[in-house]
């Protein structure tokens, strides 16, 4: 077998294997965890059902690898917005538009599947370093946004996630149009909070009594 034959069947089985960890997305997107099957993802990709053992060891594989997938897409994106962020393209308010256009950009199906996601991996510990890899990622974004406004507080980049978090939750579970000023007001709030906080906060004072 030459070189090129042998790189161009790599290619078709990277393609076809990304294929089915699309296929399994959709459906957890579609029917949750429970509608993968071997089955069910080798018809939404439109490939023989072999397809699916050849390429994972058990349907708990799959899923493991499709986590991995969403989470590193989601890594990628993250990524992106944290070059534009430390290029210092824009104000601390444009990293605030540029990240409410990120969650404008992220499609329903995206969205379920990454809540389905969250839930699964909190049931099966392997899967759940993929999470808190991009939680931490998310929330060490949301910080470098924080202290470019002089906001230091540990509990602020938590805050900020949580609150993104909650919207993209509440915009899948009711059938209204989506206010996505709504969510940028409530950030830029939120900002001005830990500002004020910080402010009024005697020296040595904890933060929060809760801590």
């Amino acid at each position: 077998m030459s070189e090129t034959t042998s790189r161009s069947m790599r290619a078709r089985g990277r393609a076809r294997r990304e294929l089915l960890l699309d296929a399994t997305l959709a459906i957890i997107a579609e029917r949750g965890i429970a509608g993968v099957t071997h089955r069910s993802v080798a018809a939404a990709a439109d490939v023989p059902h072999s397809s699916t053992t050849y390429f994972f060891d058990s349907l708990d594989d799959m899923i493991g690898e499709a986590v991995a997938h969403a989470m590193d897409a989601e890594f990628e994106r993250l990524q992106q917005f944290r070059a534009v962020l430390e290029s210092g393209a824009g104000s601390p308010g444009a990293a605030i538009d540029e990240f409410v256009e990120i969650v404008r950009q992220q499609s329903d199906e995206h969205t379920v599947a990454q809540f389905e996601i969250y839930l699964f991996a909190s049931r099966h510990p392997a899967l759940r370093a993929h999470v808190e890899r991009i939680l931490d990622e998310t929330r060490e974004l949301a910080g470098s946004v924080l202290r470019v406004n002089g906001v230091t507080d540990p509990h602020a980049a938590a805050a900020v996630v949580a609150l993104i978090d909650g919207f993209a939750l509440h915009r899948i579970a009711r059938s209204e149009v989506v206010q996505y000023q709504s969510l940028a007001r409530a950030l830029r709030a939120t900002l001005v909070g830990f500002v004020t906080l910080a402010a009024t906060t005697s020296l040595g004072e904890s933060a929060s009594p809760l801590e």
